[in-house]
């Protein structure tokens, strides 16, 4: 696990302090220097939690789980799999303790798990997660990522982040990503980044390998 500690990503966003917890860089292990993956088409699905159900105003959190377009499928059928029947979706918060440690297992399917959390002074959830998005999509541009994958929040939501992500564009920032929203219910790989926040909330970083970035 490595966690980056700075501020949101600045027009020309310099080379963040990195702390290291346990190894060398994810970024250079698992992207640049991985030759395994060069050629495929790697997808960012993302989804947010807010701790305390949305009445603590001074944190939020982002997680994008990274997948290639090789392991795409596969991945979709373990979810698919590992979704009990009483689920319209797999979900963190509605799980079991047992089925949350099994389920860390499909994390280990991506690429890349990237965590941005915003904690900081008390605002709005729509500028939490604009800070979140920000740093987001910047290192996601870095390790390659060709198609950003956003749970949908409905209309209102869609469009903020759209305005979000046409504004870092004219800034140069994620002009090489494409982006979508897509209902969680349409696209099961949409779990994944669920499951990377419920994982990072309840302290597993280190054992998905995520790489946690800290804004304020």
């Amino acid at each position: 696990m490595n966690t980056i500690v700075g501020m949101g990503a600045p027009s020309l966003p310099p080379e963040p302090l990195e702390h290291h917890c346990s190894s060398a860089s994810t970024y250079q292990t698992r992207n640049r220097g991985d030759t395994q993956y060069s050629g495929l088409m790697r997808t960012a699905y993302v989804d947010e939690s807010e701790p305390g159900g949305g009445l603590d105003h001074t944190v939020y959190v982002l997680a994008a789980v990274v997948i290639t377009s090789e392991e795409s499928e596969s991945a979709r059928a373990a979810i698919r799999d590992a979704t009990p029947r009483r689920m319209r979706k797999l979900h963190w918060y509605e799980a079991l303790p047992a089925q949350r440690i099994s389920w860390l297992d499909l994390l280990r399917r991506a690429v890349e798990v990237v965590v941005v959390r915003y904690d900081g002074a008390a605002a709005r959830v729509e500028r939490r997660r604009r800070h979140c998005l920000e740093r987001l999509v910047w290192e996601l541009e870095r390790r390659a990522v060709d198609r950003l994958v956003l749970e949908s929040r409905g209309k209102a939501g869609d469009d903020g982040d759209r305005s979000m992500l046409d504004a870092l564009r004219r800034r140069g920032v994620g002009r090489s990503i494409r982006h979508e929203h897509i209902r969680g219910a349409d696209e099961p790989l949409t779990a994944l980044a669920d499951l990377a926040c419920g994982a990072h909330m309840a302290g597993y970083d280190r054992a998905v390998d995520a790489t946690v970035i800290l804004v304020n």
